[in-house]
């Protein structure tokens, strides 16, 4: 596999100790992208057709700043002060949201422009650094989350349009139990990949495994396949006929 360095790492940080309280380490990540896309999971090629999908940085991070990890050193106490600091290049999470659209689209979803225009879930994509728990520079990794909210305003009109969801609701709790995501229901669920934030970091790799950790799962690609014929809703009752 071929790959080009963008060169991201910030500018050595150097404060006091008094000044930031984190007197360990800090590591500012450098990061490469891969150039050509890793192959796809083996799910229906057709099992998100009817999906339309928002991508948008999480809005805590929106300012486009580095995120950094935090983590106490291990056998030291809180108030000796000692912590890890890991942060993620700032251009991360923009070049995550760019890699986690093309890699959706690559998977059949439509990825909408932008909020105006209709959609079914909503995706926070938040990229951080993880510090380690030992001062050990090589043990830093950078984790990159996606969040997917269903849109409840539009619920009616899009993807639920025609499911009992109560009966696709069980259905798709099953099938992301398969897919080992936690706590997951069809409303909001979440998912996360993470990558060493070494040398060979690699941000295709971070993002696209975290889409991949999701709708490339074969049992949520089959549930979202299969809603609308397994759980077609109940016709509405007929009106009815006005007295004679």
């Amino acid at each position: 596999m071929r790959l080009f360095v963008r060169s991201l790492a910030l500018a050595p940080f150097a404060l006091s100790a008094a000044a930031c309280g984190h007197t360990a380490i800090r590591v500012d990540g450098v990061m490469n992208e891969s150039s050509e896309m890793r192959p796809l999971q083996n799910v229906p090629g057709d099992a998100y057709r009817q999906v339309k999908i928002f991508v948008r940085t999480a809005t805590d991070d929106a300012r486009g700043s580095e995120v950094c990890g935090y983590t106490q050193v291990e056998g030291t106490l809180e108030s000796e002060d000692l912590k890890n600091a890991a942060c993620v290049p700032a251009d991360a999470q923009n070049d995550a949201v760019r890699i986690v659209r093309q890699r959706l689209r690559s998977y059949g979803v439509q990825v909408v422009r932008d909020g105006t225009e209709a959609y079914d879930y909503a995706v926070d994509v938040r990229v951080a650094g993880v510090a380690p728990k030992q001062p050990n520079r090589l043990a830093a990794k950078a984790v990159a989350r996606l969040t997917f909210s269903l849109r409840k305003d539009d619920a009616a009109n899009g993807f639920l349009s025609g499911i009992d969801v109560g009966a696709a609701g069980a259905a798709f709790t099953s099938a992301a139990k398969d897919c080992a995501l936690v706590d997951a229901e069809m409303s909001a669920f979440s998912v996360s990949s993470t990558q060493p934030m070494n040398p060979a970091f690699d941000m295709m790799a971070l993002a696209a495994g975290a889409v991949d950790n999701a709708v490339g799962c074969d049992q949520l690609a089959r549930f979202f396949r299969d809603a609308h014929t397994r759980f077609p809703k109940a016709p509405a009752p007929p009106a009815p006929a006005p007295p004679p």
